[in-house]
């Protein structure tokens, strides 16, 4: 028997933890149509709870965004994907300004992902949580849904008491009429009737001075994320569930050969990742087994014994980190490029020989996302009877929800009624943009019809089957003149595996991923060439936080460093003769006088880095000492950021500072390497992260303007290299980096 809308909302308020009833009775509630709503499958976020739940969608609709209870409850569906960024609460400050609300009642939820409210039309959701787009692409978004609500509420009110809506006003929910005896109403009262109402097109935004945005609110995710009560991907759980994992091969581009037998007690073994049938137009041979016993830790133990006969690639020893840089070597020496930028590039070669040149290679390793939480998926599949559909709903922590929805429907038989609810992300750096996880649980799933299965990946899984951030090598020749300091030529040619390319791009195209960084400098320079070169290595790549940035930064700011001490200058002097972008100058002057520049604390070095990306300026120094080993201790790291408008101060702050400390971490110890196609990094031991007593003191400054929301999530990555690599430079006695990580082969017991 197909199941209802109510049905599902039943099956899940039962399973909500008891500490929270009042959540239990919003859903029941909600789905029995008691206010202003509009969703599906539906995922809260904060506010102590996370249901997983199905609401009846009714036709009490004030707009796709916005839910309105009687019980005086504002939830806001948020399009991106919580991931810890904060960007749900950032939001929820610009609704709540335009609804004129206490913050106290607004919650949040992932929006639905369903065909009835566009789950697959880039118009109303295209959904994609990456880049720092969240807050910069849907704030218009929500704070238009938010004032068209408003005035839905209004004009409701107005008509209960036959008077002009212009003479309603609201406040803290509350709302009042000015025209004869003073009455008020609260938005709950008028929701039911307010949902009937339609407006011919969008109101005004709210003039009133804004309350919530601009100020440090706090999160609405956080309270749960401290009591345990907030769930995850990884925490699905339900009646009747199985669990599975899964082993793929450990050499990169293999596939699954012969599989033995199924182990005692396993319900099923599954050949998983492939897609298509053999033989037809991109079919993809499986490259991993899932098997399903009753309890993820059995299946952890059943999987390591199951027996596969691997079919290995026949080129391994070019799927070697040795190799795939000799190969890059050769690439930079004799590959044919692709000019990604070009400033009177004929002038290039004679601004080289104007003056005093720096030549330069700079180089990059592979790089795991290393999210905390493991890949995860869960899934329930339902074969079709005769006059009722398949069935599959999907469980997932996914950056792209529409995309996942897509994919489910594709591996479906046609006709199947698709559910995905998007659940929390235990950090995702780009990882969870990809869909492999999802495909496996959906296939593992068709082998277990009517049942619950939770996929999970080990944590060795996930560290030696990830799409990678690409190693990248980087030439730099470049000129200035003694006199002024100005730059007379640059020449960058850059050798990376293409993303585009790996995701079914045009490889005669730019990536422009794989050049971001070095083009649309904020420095004037009269005469510029950037080149790109393909690599052609074949370990799997894809996006990761701030993604070319990451390394093109690296080597840009390490190059404008040597170029500054070839010509004499001071590091930020040079680059402050050089900078065209005003607002890339205010912040590096901020960024000089707060970082006390030219005065480090005794016994230490500074080092400068500044970069212009995703609709943000920032500048940072880094501060450290060197002892006599080579060992690097950082102890402060000040950091400046103009992000136009600011919508949380409080999570800027925190963005910059979780940003800083990842990126010490990838800038010191963390790579992923392969001896003949084999991952070497299996786990956290082997790619260390920063501990406790490595963190230094971390100061951010924020420069508001009234300029586009600019992105905050990313920017705070791409100078932490090359400020430490500058500093390391600038200390008395020490060598340049221009390779990372500086500790090679480094492990947590020796370091």
């Amino acid at each position: 028997m197909q199941k209802t809308s109510t049905d599902l909302v039943s099956e899940t308020s039962n399973h909500l933890q008891a500490s929270d009833p009042e959540r239990r009775q919003f859903l029941i509630r909600s789905a029995a149509g008691g206010g202003i709503m509009v969703g599906m499958a539906w995922c809260g976020l904060g506010q102590g709870n996370l249901a997983h739940a199905q609401l009846a969608t009714t036709q009490n609709n004030v707009n796709t965004w916005v839910i309105i209870g009687s019980d005086e409850t504002i939830t806001l569906q948020v399009p991106v994907t919580e991931l810890g960024q904060g960007t749900s609460t950032g939001l929820a400050q610009i609704a709540a300004d335009e609804l004129c609300v206490a913050w106290g009642k607004i919650k949040v939820v992932h929006a639905p992902v369903d065909p009835a409210h566009g789950g697959s039309n880039a118009s109303i959701y295209g959904r994609f949580t990456g880049g720092s787009l969240g807050i910069r692409l849907f704030s218009p978004t929500m704070r238009q849904a938010a004032a068209n609500a408003r005035q839905l509420l209004l004009m409701a009110a107005a008509n209960a008491w036959g008077v002009d809506a212009a003479t309603c006003k609201p406040a803290l929910g509350v709302i009042s009429t000015t025209s004869g005896t003073a009455r008020t109403l609260t938005y709950g009262a008028v929701a039911a009737a307010a949902a009937k109402l339609a407006l011919a097109a969008n109101v005004p935004l709210n003039q009133f001075p804004a309350v919530f945005t601009g100020k440090s609110a706090k999160r609405l995710d956080i309270p749960a994320k401290v009591d345990g009560s907030a769930k995850f991907g990884i925490d699905t759980f339900m009646p009747g569930m199985v669990f599975a994992t899964v082993k793929h091969c450990p050499t990169q581009g293999g596939t699954v050969g012969a599989l033995g037998s199924s182990p005692a007690g396993v319900i099923a073994t599954v050949k998983v990742g492939g897609i298509g049938a053999a033989g037809t137009p991109g079919y993809r041979a499986p490259n991993g087994i899932a098997v399903v016993p009753v309890t993820t830790w059995d299946a952890m133990r059943a999987v390591s014994r199951v027996n596969v006969n691997w079919t290995l690639p026949t080129d391994l020893n070019a799927i070697d980190s040795a190799a795939i840089s000799a190969r890059a070597t050769d690439l930079m020496r004799n590959g044919t490029p692709l000019v990604a930028e070009s400033i009177n590039s004929a002038n290039v070669a004679l601004g080289l020989a104007s003056g005093p040149v720096i030549t330069a290679e700079y180089q990059v390793p592979y790089l795991a996302h290393a999210a905390l939480e493991p890949l995860s998926c869960t899934v329930r599949f339902t074969p079709g009877m005769p006059n009722t559909p398949a069935r599959c709903e999907v469980w997932a922590p996914t950056q792209v929800p529409d995309a996942a929805y897509q994919t489910a429907t594709s591996l479906c038989p046609p006709g199947t009624v698709i559910t995905l609810v998007n659940t929390l992300a235990g950090g995702g750096f780009g990882r969870k943009l990809e869909l492999d996880y999802i495909i496996e649980a959906i296939q593992v799933a068709f082998a277990c019809p009517g049942k619950p299965v939770k996929l999970t990946w080990s944590r060795e899984e996930d560290f030696t089957n990830d799409h990678y951030r690409p190693m990248a090598m980087t030439a730099i020749q470049a000129a200035a003149s003694p006199s002024t300091g100005k730059i007379t030529a640059w020449k960058n040619r850059i050798v990376t595996p293409s993303i585009a390319v790996a995701k079914g791009g045009n490889p005669a195209l730019v990536d422009s991923s794989a050049v971001e960084g070095a083009v649309a400098l904020p420095y004037a320079m009269t005469a510029k060439l950037v080149e790109f070169v393909r690599h052609d290595a074949t370990i799997p790549v894809g996006y990761i936080r701030s993604v070319g940035f990451t390394f093109k930064t690296f080597a840009v700011e390490c190059a404008m460093d040597e170029l500054a001490a070839a010509i004499g200058w001071d590091p930020i002097q040079f680059r402050l003769a050089n900078l065209a972008d005003p607002r890339m100058t205010n912040v590096l002057k901020t960024l000089k006088t707060l970082a006390n520049w030219g005065v480090p604390a005794r016994g230490q070095s500074q080092g400068v880095a500044i970069m212009h990306g995703f609709g943000s300026y920032v500048g940072q120094v880094a501060e450290l000492a060197v002892d006599a080993t080579g060992g690097v201790r950082i102890s402060k790291v000040t950091a400046v950021i103009d992000c136009g408008v600011v919508i949380n101060p409080d999570a800027v702050k925190a963005q910059i500072e979780g940003a800083i400390s990842q990126a010490i971490g990838v800038t010191l110890y963390a790579q992923q390497t392969f001896v003949k196609g084999v991952a070497q990094a299996r786990n956290y031991n082997r790619y260390r992260f920063v501990k406790l007593q490595d963190m230094p003191q971390v100061v951010v400054q924020i420069i508001a303007n009234g300029d586009p929301v600019g992105g905050v999530g990313e920017p705070g990555i791409p100078c932490v290299a090359p400020a430490i690599a500058n500093a390391y430079a600038r200390f008395a006695g020490a060598t340049r980096h221009r390779s990372l990580p500086f500790y090679l082969g480094s492990t947590m017991s020796d370091l």
